[in-house]
């Protein structure tokens, strides 16, 4: 800030955030969780998949595996069929022609997502082992290196305000808090502020060069 913010020391002076602005388009799938391997003559060689970096639903990676098989040179007699099982939370994979590999590792990647295990389904109708982990993102967490008194199981982290948003990846996300829950600000001179955006496991959130807008309200106490 120039000129600094400067506080008057003849009182405490704390900090809330009023709003947060932005957009739906952080990933749920990139390089960590995009990859599988197909046969399509029976286990004999291998094809590495990888679905792009976005935003999917179930039915959005069933379309684009749809086209990538395609892509490879499979045949029409080739099919895969890919759905949520909504009561189970499960997913359900249907093959005709055509191996899936969902194990060697990074190779595999997308099981995590889907709910398979680390192994081949062949030809015929699969349910997932395990529950559909389609969010990566749980809780948006706004950080804010200013503030103190603010706690994340237990230990002190500069958290100022947490949220999910309440709409479809894509769309523009407009939060504004209910009830404001003002923190202590820690410093009497504020010449630099950094403000930051996370997970729920403190891992970066990729916003993917959208614009970022955060209202913050500075009071005494």
């Amino acid at each position: 800030f120039t000129p600094p913010l400067t506080f008057p020391e003849d009182s405490q002076y704390e900090m809330v955030c009023c709003g947060v602005e932005t957009y739906y388009r952080f990933p749920n799938i990139d390089g960590k969780n995009n990859k599988l391997q197909i046969s399509l003559d029976k286990g004999k060689t291998w094809i590495q998949l990888e679905l792009a970096t976005g935003c999917y639903e179930i039915e959005g990676i069933n379309t684009s595996l749809k086209r990538l098989i395609k892509e490879k040179g499979a045949s029409k007699d080739v099919e895969l069929c890919l759905v949520p099982n909504k009561n189970t939370l499960q997913s359900i994979l249907s093959l005709k022609n055509i191996w899936i590999d969902f194990g060697g590792g990074d190779k595999g990647s997308l099981r995590s997502v889907l709910g398979f295990d680390k192994k081949i389904y062949k030809d015929g109708t699969h349910e997932s082992e395990y529950i559909v982990n389609i969010l990566r993102v749980n809780s948006i967490i706004l950080h804010c290196d200013v503030i103190s008194l603010s706690k994340k199981n237990g230990i002190d982290s500069p958290i100022i305000y947490s949220f999910f948003p309440n709409v479809s990846p894509g769309q523009k996300i407009v939060d504004r808090p209910k009830n404001l829950i003002y923190l202590p600000i820690t410093l009497s001179v504020i010449s630099q502020m950094t403000v930051w955006l996370t997970d729920q496991d403190d891992e970066s959130l990729d916003i993917r060069g959208e614009e970022l807008t955060i209202t913050f309200h500075i009071r005494a106490c």
